[in-house]
Order: C-alpha cells, then sequence, then structure tokens
C-alpha cells in the first residue's frame, strides 16, 4: 500500500461536473430492498430528458445584486502585461450559497473594466441539444452485455454500492454506465443535501451577466475539452477513487463542503490546496492511475490556464479570468507558474468600507 493526493473536484474545479449532475442524479432512487424492485430502477435511467434551454435570465443576476456590503474576500489577483492590459485572476467556486451574494465591489470594478470575461466553460450553454446529446450517449457502454462491474475493482464497486445506499440510491440503476458518469453523480451527490447550488456558482453568475451585457466570452477549456477529460480517464482511475469512498459519510462530505467553501470564501487558498489533496491509501498497482488523474485533471490544465493568461497578457484588452480556484494554488498553480515565467503577481486587497 501507498499514499496519494485524492483531489476533490465538484464545486472547486471542474465545472462540467456540476453541469452534468441536472442529467443523472434524477434516476436510481431505491424503493425497497427486494430484488424485483432493483430490477425495475434499472429503467428508471430513462427518465433522464433533454432540454434545449440555457436558461439564461438577467433576473437571477438582478435578484442577486442586492444592495449592501459584500462579507466574502474570495482570492483575487492582477497582473499587468507589457502593452498594459491586465488580467485579472478569480478563483472560483463552482457552487455557492444566496448568502455568498452581493459578489464584492473588487469584483464588480474587476467586470466593468475588463473587455473579456474568461472561464473556464461556457456552462450556460450546456443545455443545447448537440451538447446533452454527446454526453447521453457516452454514458453507456455500447455493448448490451458490458457493465460497470467489469471496469472496477471488486473493492470499488463495493465501496461504491456501499456509499450510493448512503444517499438511497441504487447501484443497479447505474450498472450500463459507464464510470466518469457514476464518478459525476457520486462527487455531486454532497451538493443535494447541503445548501451550495451549482445555479448560484460564480461562473454561472458571470456568464449570465456577461451574456445579457453582450461582453467577450472566453472559454479557456470548453464543455467538450472537460467531458473528454473525464471520459479518457483510464478505469483504473476510477477504481482508485471508487476505493476512497468507504470511509465517506453523509456528514463527512457536508463538512468537506463547508470547510471548502469557507476557505473560499476568506480567500485562504493555501487552505484551499490543503483541503482539495485528500490523502488516501492506494494499492501499489494504482501508481500510474495516479499520476495520470494529477497529470490530466491539474498539472496539464494547470499550464493551459497559464498559457492562456499569458496570452492575454501580450495581448491588449483587460481580462476577468475565471477558473476553479484550486487551479491556483501550489507550486504548480497558476500563480506559480505565471511567477516562473517573470510576471508580477499582485493579490488584490479589499476595502470593506465602502
Amino acid at each position: 500500500m501507498n499514499l496519494a493526493k485524492k483531489r476533490i473536484l465538484p464545486v472547486i474545479c471542474a465545472a462540467i461536473v456540476i453541469v452534468s449532475t441536472v442529467m443523472f442524479t434524477s434516476c436510481g432512487n431505491k424503493k425497497n430492498n427486494d430484488t424485483s424492485s432493483k430490477k425495475n430502477d434499472i429503467s428508471s435511467a430513462e427518465k433522464i430528458t433533454l432540454t434545449t434551454e440555457n436558461n439564461i435570465s438577467p433576473d437571477i443576476v438582478d435578484d442577486l445584486d442586492t444592495t449592501g456590503e459584500s462579507d466574502i474576500t474570495p482570492s483575487m489577483w492582477t497582473v499587468t502585461g507589457k502593452n498594459g492590459a491586465v488580467v485579472t485572476l478569480m478563483g472560483s467556486m463552482h457552487a455557492l450559497k444566496e448568502s455568498d451574494y452581493p459578489m464584492p465591489k473588487e469584483l464588480h470594478d474587476a467586470y466593468d473594466s475588463a473587455d473579456i470575461l474568461a472561464v473556464e466553460a461556457d456552462i450556460t450553454e450546456a443545455g443545447s441539444l448537440t451538447f446533452q446529446s454527446a454526453m447521453l450517449a457516452g454514458m453507456y457502454y455500447d455493448d448490451v452485455k458490458d457493465e460497470l462491474s467489469k471496469h472496477l475493482s471488486q473493492k470499488a464497486y463495493e465501496a461504491l454500492d456501499k456509499y450510493l445506499d448512503l444517499y438511497s440510491l441504487d447501484i443497479t440503476a447505474y450498472t450500463k454506465m459507464r464510470p466518469w458518469a457514476v464518478y459525476s453523480v457520486v462527487e455531486n451527490l454532497p451538493l443535494q443535501r447541503s445548501d451550495l447550488s451549482g445555479d448560484l456558482g460564480l461562473d454561472k453568475y458571470l456568464l449570465i451577466k456577461a451574456h445579457d451585457d453582450e461582453k467577450e466570452i472566453y472559454e479557456v477549456e470548453g464543455m467538450e475539452y472537460q467531458f473528454d477529460m473525464f471520459t479518457q480517464l483510464s478505469d483504473d482511475s476510477y477504481s482508485f477513487q471508487f476505493e476512497a469512498l468507504a470511509n465517506r459519510t453523509i456528514e463527512s462530505d457536508i463538512e468537506s463542503l463547508d470547510k471548502l467553501h469557507e476557505a473560499w470564501a476568506t480567500g485562504d487558498i493555501d487552505h484551499i490546496e490543503e483541503l482539495a489533496n485528500e490523502e488516501i491509501e492506494t494499492d501499489d498497482k494504482y501508481a500510474e492511475a495516479v499520476s495520470e488523474y494529477e497529470k490530466k485533471i491539474y498539472i496539464d490544465r494547470n499550464q493551459g490556464m497559464k498559457e492562456a493568461a499569458e496570452n492575454f497578457l501580450n495581448g491588449d484588452k483587460n481580462v476577468l479570468f475565471v477558473v476553479g480556484a484550486a487551479h491556483y494554488a501550489g507550486d504548480n498553480g497558476i500563480i506559480s507558474l505565471l511567477e516562473k515565467d517573470g510576471y508580477t503577481v499582485e493579490p488584490v486587497k479589499y476595502v470593506k468600507d465602502y
């Protein structure tokens, strides 16, 4: 056995995970424990429906932009390029509380002065028929004889079964789904029990605002990139993650989300780095899978995000650059990568006496 670090994704890193929950978590509820009920639950996945609505409503922003002083101070930094362009780096959390609004004046000022809003992905477009159809097509195994248990270790499958049961979900409803799709369900279940909501996430709030203001929007990754990222991870990558579910409870899940939210709301980027790295025991056979996961989910993406920020710094437009907060932290985070390239990254200081 060895120790590995499992990155926590749902409300800090990949925006697409939040989007996918809309489709997945409506199926698989347990009715009772008899075998016939479990068999019937398999068909409950058919309840998933497609929507072509983008749900972009400026009224949502108006409701959140109430008057009053903000109580939160999430991490923000500014970097100035050689041509004078200012890139404001903002650490996002993809699910927030209503009490987090209104956003601080400093964020509003950065938004107003920005020519471009840069985000991981424009999640307001997730309702398109084309994208949802692609996701649905990738959820299930093509071979009717194939199933989830054949792609996970026995230990992982048993841990997943036990974990789903905590949330009154029946694993038989997910047996024909690929690991990435079930993983998306699992990593978002705690949100259903918390007071955090993807509908209130910072990305969605800013995107709705930008669409209404006809501000230019730049996707650093895009939904297709994030979708491919999760679907292309190996089965072993998901096995070691599902095995780690063995010691989780609903209470511990909620506590973890609360700690992450508190760290985000207070701008404690070091604490976010600590919380986003959950140390778990894994079999030595997963060493390659752990490295693959870390590289694809963080290292490669952080490098790509850093390069996108540098491209803006070489331009002449001001940019509000908003990606998951955990991508800024640590030696491989965006801040360190920019500083290694010679840029001066200045933290934004909040002024509370507006």
